[in-house]
Parts: structure tokens; sequence; C-alpha cells
């Protein structure tokens, strides 16, 4: 399995480093980590100072550990990357310098100003292509051509056009484009949430997760599949990254699935599936809740209220499918002799959850999620001391610091870049013209809105890391369905739901890929696998659109949210039963499909729409039961 994981790192585009060079990037990632932690204890800075020094961190770090091509030294940075860390300090210490002097002349600039303006663009364009590929430098380049030319472009979507010093001014000078509201979380939540990730760690925490979820459902049928949604569940939320997750848990997971009966692209699938769940999942979410938050100026807390019915709906669709398929192939799990105890788990390593449940507690008490993650971080080191096994010494210390940086590095220059997109949006209004477009594509039906806004968040999302993919498409879709009377927060998200799924959905499935290089599987059916099993992950924002209790609100009721759930949990174990085409035995070809519309109408919100979804449902299960009863006599 060691092996597995080396072939994806000897795969991966960051040069091989050593001696001075490695060490040098060791210092740069642990004094940026300590930076983030200190100004997020004190607020020792002003936005724009800390946006500026945290994108400088990045760019120098990208510029060093990223090759710009095959070409190039794969052991050190080249003279060429030395330049660009130079110009990157040059450029971007000038908007530090400047920017108090520009707010105060109401951005009257000089030609200086421009020119590092246009350094800075390319910069962040060019770290972006080497660390995230070429999807949204692309993206960044045709959204500046669209400000040049959009007196040519013919539609909702024309503009006037603007000339190369209006498009500079407004995206470099100004918090409306690179240094806006995007790369302004990524310097703050963002980067402290996956710095608390980090150590958590350090201290042991995945292992006590496999640990803890074997020693509840180890011993379930399909166990270790059961294993596998559970651990992946719970680290997922914290690690922010479907890839990431799926390596972390799924190096463990997959090869127990796969010797106890599973089909390697089947393991594969679930892993995927599980870890893609784990970032719609409270209390992180993969730091987009705090996007999220700061976007519509809501709670933190609300975020988290509206995301927990969701999520749990989406693991149970997963465990549905992963235990009728267990039944299906008569795949038993694990003996409780070969299993730890829950008791014992919780003696040994319960402590690791301390730093889960204080931050948990002072986000939920209002306390600024800043503040919460540097005492989660806090607490994490202290409750490790509790126990020699989990203690965090100096050298784990660094390195949860070095760790962290590295690992927020790409979703900060995702940020940086869509930035440049957002800019040019709110610079030529194309915002609203795209949800014109949106709307008038769709004939303004809410139905065919959402089909079209699900395509769009797909596609958009493939490839990209969590919370730049939920920026992207909530600017891009989310404004068509608040235009059509969709509630912010559930129109939000929507697009965030299905810019998730995109990790797992073919072709550009990261996740299930990931998944499939561990376990040797055939990637294709990898990524079919996943997206079976992640089928309720695509029925679940239709039904907190039509259902809106489903979002738990300031003004939910228990008598409202009941129903709705209960119904909506058959509904999606229905569906999981559809898919699979078992339930207590195999189903013809004809009962699946009268299965996946009762469970479809079950999902729907409607007294009518329940009572026919109950009578198909139940009606299936009352004939399944009936002729397997039969059989066995």
């Amino acid at each position: 399995m060691s092996e597995d994981i080396e072939d994806i790192k000897k795969k991966s585009k960051k040069r091989q480093l050593s001696g001075t060079v490695k060490s040098m990037v060791a210092v740069i990632a642990i004094v940026m980590s300590v930076f983030h932690l200190y100004t997020a204890a004190f607020r020792a800075l002003g936005p724009i100072q800390q946006r500026s020094i945290h994108l400088i961190f990045v760019l120098t770090l990208i510029f060093i550990i990223y090759p710009a091509s095959s070409k190039s030294p794969q052991n050190k940075p080249s003279i060429f990357d030395w330049i660009l860390i130079a110009l990157s300090f040059a450029s971007i210490g000038n908007i530090i310098i400047r920017f108090r002097q520009l707010a105060l002349t109401g951005g009257l600039y000089i030609q200086t100003d421009i020119i590092f303006g246009v350094i800075t663009i390319i910069l962040i364009v060019e770290a972006a292509r080497r660390t995230i590929g070429y999807a949204l430098p692309l993206l960044s380049a045709i959204f500046i051509l669209y400000a040049f030319l959009g007196r040519y472009v013919p539609g909702p979507l024309m503009h006037s056009g603007f000339s190369l010093n209006r498009i500079i001014q407004h995206l470099y000078m100004t918090t409306e484009g690179v240094f806006g509201q995007i790369l302004g979380v990524s310097s703050t939540y963002i980067y402290m949430f996956i710095l608390f990730g980090a150590f958590l760690s350090a201290t042991g925490m995945s292992s006590f997760f496999n640990d803890l979820a074997l020693s509840i459902a180890g011993h379930a049928k399909g166990g270790p599949a059961k294993v596998s949604v559970l651990s992946s569940g719970l680290m997922g939320s914290i690690s922010g990254s479907t890839s990431a997750n799926v390596v972390t848990t799924g190096s463990f997971t997959i090869p127990l699935m796969i010797k106890t009966g599973y089909k390697d692209y089947f393991a594969s699938g679930i892993e995927a599936a599980a870890s893609a769940g784990g970032q719609i999942m409270p209390p992180v979410m993969g730091a987009a809740a705090f996007i999220i938050s700061d976007s519509l100026a809501i709670p933190f807390v609300q975020v988290l209220a509206a995301a927990l019915i969701p999520a749990i709906l989406y693991y149970i669709g997963v465990w549905a499918i992963v235990h009728l398929r267990a039944s299906k192939m008569g795949i038993e799990g694990i003996p409780k002799a070969e299993l730890p105890k829950t008791k014992d788990v919780i003696l040994s390593q319960g402590h690791l959850f301390i730093p889960l449940i204080g931050i948990i507690y002072m986000l939920v008490s209002g306390y600024n999620a800043l503040y919460a993650a540097v005492w989660g971080i806090i607490l994490a080191v202290l409750s490790s001391l509790i126990k020699k096994e989990t203690r965090i010494n100096i050298p784990l210390l660094m390195e949860a610091l070095k760790k962290g940086a590295l690992n927020a590095v790409p979703v900060a220059i995702a940020c940086a870049i869509i930035g440049i997109v957002i800019g040019v949006t709110s610079l030529t209004g194309a915002i609203l013209a795209l949800a014109s477009a949106i709307l008038k594509l769709s004939g303004g039906y809410l139905f065919t809105t959402l089909i079209l806004t699900m395509i769009v968040s797909i596609i958009m999302g493939m490839g990209l890391p969590t919370t730049a993919c939920y920026v992207l498409t909530s600017a891009v879709a989310a404004p068509a369905l608040i235009r059509l009377g969709v509630a912010p927060l559930g129109a939000h998200m929507f697009v965030f739901y299905f810019g998730i799924l995109s990790t797992i959905t073919p072709p550009v499935a990261v996740g299930s890929y990931a998944a499939a290089g561990i376990s040797g599987a055939d990637p294709a059916k990898t990524g079919w696998a996943g997206m079976k099993l992640a089928i309720a992950g695509f029925i679940i924002p239709f039904m907190f659109i039509y259902s809106p209790d489903l979002l738990i609100t300031p003004d939910s009721t228990i008598l409202k949210i009941i129903p709705v759930f209960v119904t909506s949990v058959i509904g999606v174990v229905a569906l999981g039963a559809a898919v699979e085409g078992y339930f207590i035995k195999s189903m013809s070809m004809v009962l699946r499909p009268i299965l996946m519309l009762g469970a479809i109408l079950l999902i729907l919100s409607g007294t009518m729409t329940d009572l026919v979804g109950f009578g198909l449902v139940f009606g299936i299960f009352g004939f399944q039961f009936l002729t397997a009863r039969k059989l066995r006599t």
C-alpha cells in the first residue's frame, strides 16, 4: 500500500527538493503559519496587508516548489523562478506601500501601479497554472479578454469594454479583485482551519477515527465499507479536500474492503463518495462554510444548522447502498474478536476529541471563527500531551506548521485567481448578465433553471479545491436561482453541493481517480461507482429547494422538520434500493423504476406526493418481504 501512495507522490508536479532549498521551504512554511497564527490571535494587520503578505508567501512557495515545466530543474528552482519571486515581493509590496494613498486619493494611480498590477496578475496566473492546472488560468484569461472586448459579445453579456488601465486598477488597486473578499477568507478562515487539520493529523486523529469506526461498525454486514463511510465523513469535514481525504483514510479502508469481498473499483468508489461528503458535513465543511457565512452576512452557526440534515441524508444514502451491496453479495463484517473495543478506543484516544468539542462549542456559542480556530489549535497541542503516544513534540509541531502552509497553498492560489474572475464580473456586470442568460435559456422555470445550474456547477467545479469551487459556482450560478425566489442560503448550498460532487463525477472525477490510484482499479469504473454511491447527493439539493424545512433556519420548528426529515430518509433508502436493485432480495427491472418513482415522490414536499410515494415504496418492500418469506418456506 505504501508503494501505491508513493506512486501517487511521484506523479505529483512538485519538485523533489533537497539540502538547503528543502530547509528553506520548511522555514518559509513554518514562518507563514506562525504569521497567520499571530495575526489571527491578535488581529495585528488590516485586511490589505494581511491578504498581501499571505499572497507573497503563497507565490514564493509555489515558485520554489512547483517547476514551470517538465524541462525545468526538478530538484531546485531555476534563475527564472528566483526572478519571479523577486517580482512577487516588488509588485505586491507596492500595493502594501501604496494602498493607503490610493484609498485617500480615490484610486488616483501612477503608471508604476499599472505595471506592477500587470505583473501581479501574470504571476498569479502562472502560479495557478503550475499548481492547479490550466482550467482557472484559461478562465481568468477569457474573463480579462471579455473585459476588453465586451462590445463585440452578442446578447445579454455585451458591455462597452474597458481600457487596460481601468481593468488593472479594478483588479489590483481595489478590494473588488485579487485582494478582495475571497483572498481575505483564504488568508484567515481557510488557512486557520487547514492548519487546525494539520495539527489534528499530527496527534493521530485519522488513526483514532479509523479505530473508532472499526469498533462501531467493523462487525456489521459489509463492515469495512461502513468503517470507510464513518471515518471518511469525520475526517473529510476537517481536511477540506476529497483527494486528500481519500489518500489519508483510503490507504487503510480500501484494502480492507477489497479483502472482505468488495470489487476494487466499488471499494474505491465507496471511499471517494464518503470523502466527498465530508466537505458538506459540519462543523468545518472544508472551510467553505465560512465563505457562505461571509458572503451572505449570516452567522456561521446558521450555515452549520442548515447543512446538518442534508449531510445526514447524504450519508444515509451512501450507507444504504453499501449495506444493500453487502447483503446482495453476502459480505460479512470482521469478527468482533479482531476489532478494537469502543470503550478501549475512547479510553486510549478519546482525548483527541477535545479540540473538536472545544471548537464546536465556541462556534455554536457565537465566538469568532478565527478565535475558535486558534483555540482549537491550542487545545490540539494541550490535549495531545495527555498521552505519550499522541504527544506533539517540537519536531511534530514544526511538521504541523509546515504541512498546514503547504496544504493551504493550492487553495490560496485558486482563491487569488478567482479574485480576477470575480473582479471582472463586478466591473462588467457579468453576474447579472449570466443570471439573465441562464433564466432565458431555462424559460424562467425553476426546475429547468435548477438543472442548468447543476450542470454549470459540476462543469465549473471539476478539478478545483472545495473553496475555490464554491466561490466560482456561487458567483456565476447562484444569482439566477435567487432571482427566481430561492432563498439565498438555499441557492448557495445548491451550487456548493454540485461543486463538491464534481470531484466524483466523470470524466474529471479527481477524488475517484485518487481512490483508483490506491487500489489499482479502473479509474472509469471507480468514477461511475462513486457517482452511483453518491446518487442521493444529486437529489438532496433539489429536496431542500422544494422542501426548505430541510435547511434548519431560525424560523424552523420541530413540527415542520420531523415529517420532512422522516419522509426524506425513507425516500433516500428507497432510492438506494432502486439503484442497487436489491432490498430483501434482488429486484426485477420492472420494480426498480417504480421504486425509484416512489422514492422521488417521498423526497418531494407535499401531502399527496408523500402518500403516493409511501404507497409505492411500502408496496414494493411488502411484496419483496412476502415473496422472500414464501421462498424460505
